[in-house]
């Protein structure tokens, strides 16, 4: 007498079949590679804006700076640069009328304006230049002129290969700027006298 066996085959409606580990790897290598991508993507805008930001900010800074240093010169009695005969001095000292003294002070990337008055401060302003510039400030007596030297530096060059010359290097590009005033000249001041003589030049035509 034989025995029959059955095959008893139980399937599950509605459930995807299973996955291999090799699809598995390649999915997670895919997700890993596309992650990379974005954070990429995202340190490199985030960067871009805050460069961006950082000189729109230095840009506004300067032309407050430009703006009160130049005022300060034209409304000076006297100019001193301290320490005096050094080629590049770093305080320059400026006495107003009224016995007001204005100290400009540049510090390693900083720029510091103290207003006194009989040896009480006042009032006090920061500047910031560039990372890796050099400022100083000059004077041109022969002019009457007063002003400050800004230099941005650029990163250094290598040496020429060509050349085979590996002691002398190429000279770095670098950006300079300088603010000039004439000491003692108030343009605002000529700039009313001015108009009150045309008012008068016009009621008496």
């Amino acid at each position: 007498m034989r025995r029959r066996g059955f095959m008893i085959s139980i399937r599950q409606h509605g459930i995807p079949p299973g996955i291999s580990l090799v699809e598995v790897v390649v999915a997670m290598a895919i997700a890993t590679v596309l992650m990379g991508l974005s954070m990429t993507t995202l340190h490199t805008i985030m960067r871009a804006e805050r460069e961006s930001s950082q000189a729109v900010w230095l840009g506004a800074s300067f032309q407050r700076f430009s703006r009160l240093f130049r005022d300060d010169i034209h409304a000076a009695e006297s100019v001193q640069l301290e320490p005096e005969k050094v080629a590049n001095p770093k305080t320059l000292v400026i006495l107003k009328p009224g016995g007001e003294q204005i100290t400009w002070r540049i510090e390693e990337f900083r720029i510091d304006r103290v207003v006194s008055r009989e040896g009480k401060v006042l009032h006090e302003d920061m500047f910031y230049v560039p990372a890796g510039s050099e400022a100083h400030f000059i004077q041109q007596q022969r002019l009457n002129q007063a002003g400050i030297s800004i230099r941005e530096t650029g990163s250094p060059v290598l040496p020429d290969k060509e050349s085979g010359n590996t002691q002398e290097s190429r000279p770095r590009a670098a950006h300079e700027l300088a603010v000039l005033s004439t000491i003692g000249r108030n343009y605002r001041l000529t700039q009313i006298s001015f108009e009150q003589s045309e008012k008068e030049t016009n009621q008496t035509n």
